[in-house]
């Protein structure tokens, strides 16, 4: 009897065992966002642009899982809740008006010695116009006219512009998937780009600037990208696998 049980025990753990490896080889071979889903606080507000489209995209983006939040309400976070829950930023905010408060300037530093994974869109290039760490972190800077007497240096921007989207980096994970696509959206020229960004999209135009780079800030991965203002670069399927691939690669 005593046999009896001690066998069936033995055939009940070999059916264990030998079900791990195969339990394991399935799991290696799921997709990285059935594993893991990259947690993203969205901060929008301060500029117009296409409203619903943009959430609509951030709430369906491929492996992503967002909140929305207004830029108020994110200037009332405390960095450490926002480290805790989510793996990045993605930022579609503006302030040109008024200087930012010495908290809210200490909260992006914060965050980003915290290495919170940031993500920026199209008219946060021109926020924060006599903030010069913010443009730093970005990696660039749209020169408003209102702060830039010299009118050479003033930055331009095209709306509805048909561009030719060009991959600058066909190796990198933000760019993993993509092949040059054609975009119409608003577009910038006659930036600033700080000195080391790593450009990820280009295009073939002479008086556009780079259509989307990288670079790392403190601790932090960053990814800037230009088009971000309507519904035709929030639908577009490349738009949306690079803003995904974006904020993976820097939630990591």
């Amino acid at each position: 009897m005593i046999f009896k049980i001690a066998f069936q025990n033995k055939n009940r753990f070999s059916t264990i065992f030998a079900f791990i490896p195969l339990f394991m080889l399935v799991l290696a071979f799921q997709p990285l966002s059935a594993q893991k889903e990259t947690f993203v606080l969205v901060v929008r507000g301060g500029h117009p642009y296409d409203t619903p489209d943009f959430e609509n995209m951030c709430e369906n983006l491929d492996g992503v899982k967002v909140d929305l939040v207004l830029d108020a309400h994110f200037k009332s976070m405390k960095k450490e809740k926002i480290k805790e829950k989510y793996d990045a930023i993605l930022f579609l905010n503006q302030n040109k008006y008024y200087e930012e408060s010495k908290r809210t300037k200490q909260l992006y530093v914060d965050l980003t010695n915290e290495g919170v994974g940031m993500v920026f869109l199209h008219f946060t290039l021109s926020s924060q116009p006599n903030w010069d760490e913010y443009h730093e972190i970005v990696g660039g800077k749209w020169f408003l006219g209102k702060f830039t007497p010299e009118k050479e240096k003033r930055s331009t921007y095209f709306i509805d512009r048909i561009v030719d989207v060009k991959v600058a980096d066909k190796k990198h994970p933000v760019t993993k998937g993509i092949k040059n696509f054609t975009l119409t959206d608003v577009f910038y020229g006659n930036i600033y780009l700080r000195d080391g960004v790593h450009v990820l999209l280009d295009s073939d135009t002479d008086d556009l600037a780079p259509i989307a780079w990288t670079q790392e800030y403190n601790k932090s991965k960053v990814v800037y990208i230009i088009p971000g203002f309507s519904k035709k670069a929030f639908g577009d399927q490349n738009y949306k696998k690079l803003v995904s691939n974006a904020l993976k690669y820097v939630g990591k």
